[in-house]
């Protein structure tokens, strides 16, 4: 039986964790040699027999014993596409010159089938998967080239060919073309919401989070004392003293006694400091544990479901590994500062069943004081029906803002509503793992969260931290500051910063960096300094942006000083 997969381009990491990633990636690199090395003559014969494939995105086409044939896409976020390096920058600005400045094309190279398997409707089949793929990652247009021998087929799914341009390269003669991806969704009609591509299985189907150097330390934490944990958000801070008094006057019965079941102390407490009834007010081990428990009761496969694109990555992991939801990405771009379209958000969630938001949002840094108004036009009926029935918004790193205004008094207006916030990252909470959730719909989805599910020690520690609000935004205060400073010696060294509110910075390598972001994270490493790479995290991030967490004064010199050390190496 013939399978169709979906993954994007993988590094030694995902090689390593999935065999099945592995192997087709070999055969990959082995067809497209066969192919454009020894066939069409446009690559030089080497010994190795592999061509290394550039795209970003891959659909490939499969059986139980060969490679049928695959498709690359790249999705550019400055329209910079792989395709201009043949037709030249002049021409491409022409096929694409009717097209608005924030028009989302995302370019469909590299259509490969195997000679045994070639006018047998393979090829027809995957540009079907890759329009999919395009449609459901927000693209509004796409361009293409293609030789003549398939000019029928690209014109027959209803790409618009320019016949007047071309280029020869090896034996064959390529001719861009472009489409709408709306027309193109129309023309196909069912037959594309018939094709089910499979998300390839990478690191045992768990989602890639930083936090790599537990591999380096493991639990000798002499060793990690050593090392700048950059990599993951976890608060450069200690938890108010208060939090470490309770627990330690605690210690022995925090150890051997059960925790309140439902952590009714805990949710007694939240009522009080964020003036929400008890009843609207879930509670579990960290956010992630409510995503998990909360999120295949609310969605199914069925569930058309609206996300940002960069993200917190854990979402995207959920719906498309856990639950199958149809998910559509929309995106935010470093050229507008990752700030919402929100005329645009607005009016492609309301086509969807469901809308998730972070804010401020990670690994942006941006805050959307605008959100408010945009759920109420999401959910208005007044404007004609809406099909949302579930938006849910990550306040994680809301407390970093010092004058923003959360939403959860607004859970008890809209039904709808989920307020999701972690106790880890702006409580100092991380090791101890609690956050809650508010919604009207609490009484209804409280079963699906276990007994016990937040120890008796992350209890006491997080009304001791709810009390202490004055020591937090204290911390906050020291958090900005760093940030700035951090922030403008990356600028000094050539990164390009954006603009954040929270303990982190999203950045691009400098031009004068010749390394990807996974091969400058490694060289990173070996000096004991860890950081994110960003690649995994959107649509509309490259393998050249990386996010430092904002740590102490003294951890943020020593990145600086390793990245002044690999800069001028």
């Amino acid at each position: 039986m013939n399978k169709l997969s979906y993954f994007s381009k993988p590094n030694e990491d995902n090689l390593e964790g999935s065999k099945e990633l592995n192997q087709i990636w070999q055969r990959i690199a082995k067809l497209r040699y066969d192919v454009f090395a020894e066939e069409l003559q446009q690559y030089p014969i080497n010994s190795e027999k592999q061509l290394d494939e550039p795209g970003q995105h891959f659909v490939t086409l499969s059986n139980e014993s060969d490679l049928i044939g695959y498709v690359s896409i790249n999705s550019p976020n400055n329209r910079k596409f792989r395709m201009e390096k043949y037709f030249g920058n002049e021409i491409l600005e022409k096929i694409t010159s009717n097209l608005g400045d924030n028009a989302v094309v995302h370019e469909v190279r590299g259509l490969t089938i195997s000679p045994d398997y070639r006018n047998q409707g393979f090829a027809r089949i995957l540009m079907m998967a890759a329009l999919k793929f395009c449609y459901e990652n927000s693209a509004n247009h796409i361009v293409a080239m293609g030789h003549t021998e398939v000019l029928p087929m690209y014109r027959g799914i209803g790409m618009h060919v320019f016949e007047n341009y071309n280029i020869s390269a090896g034996d064959v003669v390529f001719y861009p073309m472009i489409a709408d991806v709306g027309q193109l969704m129309a023309l196909a009609g069912d037959a594309i919401n018939d094709l089910h591509i499979q998300h390839l299985v990478e690191h045992d189907d768990a989602c890639y989070h930083g936090g790599a150097s537990w591999d380096e330390s493991g639990f000798d934490f002499g060793r990690r004392k050593e090392l700048i944990v950059a990599d993951v958000l976890d608060s450069p801070f200690p938890p108010c003293p208060e939090v470490m008094q309770s627990i330690s006057e605690n210690i022995i019965s925090s150890c051997h006694e059960s925790p309140p079941t439902q952590c009714e102390p805990l949710i007694e407490k939240i009522s009080q400091v964020r003036h929400i009834d008890e009843k609207n007010i879930l509670v579990s081990s960290g956010s992630s544990s409510l995503m998990f428990s909360l999120m295949p009761n609310l969605l199914n496969q069925d569930s058309s479901v609206l996300i940002l694109s960069p993200m917190y990555g854990e979402y995207l992991h959920i719906l498309t590994h856990l639950i199958g939801c149809h998910v559509t990405h929309f995106p935010l771009h470093p050229e507008e500062g990752f700030v919402i379209d929100q005329v645009s958000f607005v009016d492609i969630a309301r086509q969807h069943d469901a809308v998730i938001i972070v804010n401020p949002n990670s690994p942006t840094g941006v805050y959307n004081s605008n959100l408010a108004e945009m759920i109420a036009t999401i959910l208005d009926s007044k404007e004609g029906k809406s099909n949302c029935k579930l938006i849910w918004v990550d306040e994680t790193y809301i407390e970093y803002v010092s004058d923003a205004v959360s939403l959860e008094p607004l859970t008890s207006e809209h039904e709808e509503l989920i307020i999701c916030k972690s106790m880890s990252k702006c409580y100092a909470l991380s090791g101890l793992r609690v956050a809650y959730a508010v919604t009207s719909q609490a009484s209804h989805l409280r079963r699906f969260i276990p007994p016990w599910s937040v120890s008796l020690p992350a209890q006491i520690g997080a009304i001791a931290a709810l009390n202490n609000q004055e020591y937090y935004a204290k911390q906050y205060s020291i958090v900005h500051q760093n940030r700035a400073e951090l922030n403008q010696q990356l600028m000094e060294l050539g990164f390009q910063t954006f603009p954040s509110v929270a303990n982190y910075i999203l950045t691009k390598l400098p031009d004068s960096v010749s390394h990807t972001s996974n091969q400058f994270i490694a060289l990173c490493r070996e000096q004991d300094v860890f950081i994110r790479d960003a690649e995994n995290m959107g649509v509309t991030l490259d393998s050249r942006y990386v996010r430092f967490a904002v740590k102490t004064k003294i951890e943020n010199q020593r990145i600086i000083d390793c990245l002044r050390h690999l800069l001028e190496k």
